[in-house]
């Protein structure tokens, strides 16, 4: 009866072994696919640091204007293909990849908002080599709002694209109690694999976009294929999923004391409206504009309105 049972026990260690490894022999191949979706659609040049290479576009001639993408899933400077052009027409543009994101080295661990703007900070010092004005998206904004509180001489003018931290602030300890999880191998990967497959990578644009007729098969394979790219990807998954990398960036807006501008997207559901109201409310000068009929990312979806506006406050 007992060696029954041992033979049983056995069998079923036998069992859960082999799918043990038949998933992380999964997870491998999955990964090194990712690894080969490097996107090359645009020249890039890049930056080598002591971390990492990093990639970023350089366009036009004049004052410069430096462009920080959302955090959120496949990100990256692409976010701005749709206004980079009309930008450059009089600005110097540079758009960046931050660590972690698109092109650029991926940190073995997530950053937080702070990080980011030392990043940025140093990005400004050795490439665009003068104070320049800075555009940021959601928690692109907040990075930029963070550069304009630590280093206040870099930041000329400010853009700011429905900042998260007006109304989220800081990750809480429900948003990052899974993080530990999420980085570890095996169980944490099987997450990061299913959480940015095409459906749900679909499913996040839908989110974040008003019309759903301009998120095209194309850019859902580009937002996929991004999320997945870099030797530690997972970690970023890990640090958008728990939002390590949020920031109560409500003090650097009060402080804030160059011109700004404003964008919210009307129809804005991860970042509701309402925070814009709240911002108005905060400061007595800046511009403010409500883009109708377009969501978290007003200027891919109404690229035209987008660049009038910028290029108007920008004179």
């Amino acid at each position: 009866m007992k060696k029954n049972i041992a033979k049983a026990f056995l069998g079923i260690l036998g069992t859960v072994g082999a799918t043990l490894a038949g998933l992380v022999g999964y997870q491998q191949i999955m990964l090194k696919q990712a690894q080969k979706k490097k996107d090359e659609t645009h020249f890039m040049e890049t930056w080598e640091t002591e971390e990492g290479e990093v990639a970023y576009r350089s366009v036009g001639k004049g004052r410069p204007l430096l462009l920080i993408h959302s955090i959120m899933l496949g990100a990256s400077s692409r976010e701005w293909d749709a206004v980079i052009d009309g930008l450059s027409e009089k600005y110097h543009v540079y758009a960046v990849d931050l660590p972690g994101f698109g092109n650029s080295y991926h940190p073995d661990e997530p950053w937080t908002a702070y990080q980011y703007a030392r990043f940025l900070h140093t990005f400004m010092e050795n490439v665009v080599k003068r104070p320049a004005c800075i555009c940021g998206a959601n928690g692109g904004a907040d990075i930029a709002l963070t550069v304009s509180m630590l280093y206040p001489e870099q930041a000329k003018r400010l853009i700011l694209i429905s900042p998260e931290g007006i109304g989220k602030g800081f990750a809480t300890e429900e948003d990052a109690k899974n993080l530990h999880f999420l980085l570890k191998p095996v169980a944490g990967t099987q997450k990061f694999l299913l959480d940015t497959s095409k459906g749900k990578i679909k499913a996040m644009l839908e989110n974040a976009f008003f019309a759903k007729e301009n998120i095209s098969a194309e850019l859902v394979q580009r937002y996929a294929d991004a999320a997945r790219y870099g030797s530690h990807a997972q970690a970023t998954y890990a640090g958008i999923a728990t939002r390590f990398y949020g920031a109560d960036s409500k003090p650097a807006f009060e402080k804030l004391s160059v011109p700004f501008l404003m964008v919210w997207g009307e129809e804005n559901k991860q970042n509701p409206v309402a925070h814009f109201d709240t911002a108005e409310k905060m400061k007595d000068f800046g511009s403010f504009a409500v883009f109708e009929k377009t969501g978290a990312l007003p200027h891919m979806e109404n690229s035209k309105a987008f660049i009038d506006y910028v290029t108007e406050f920008l004179k």
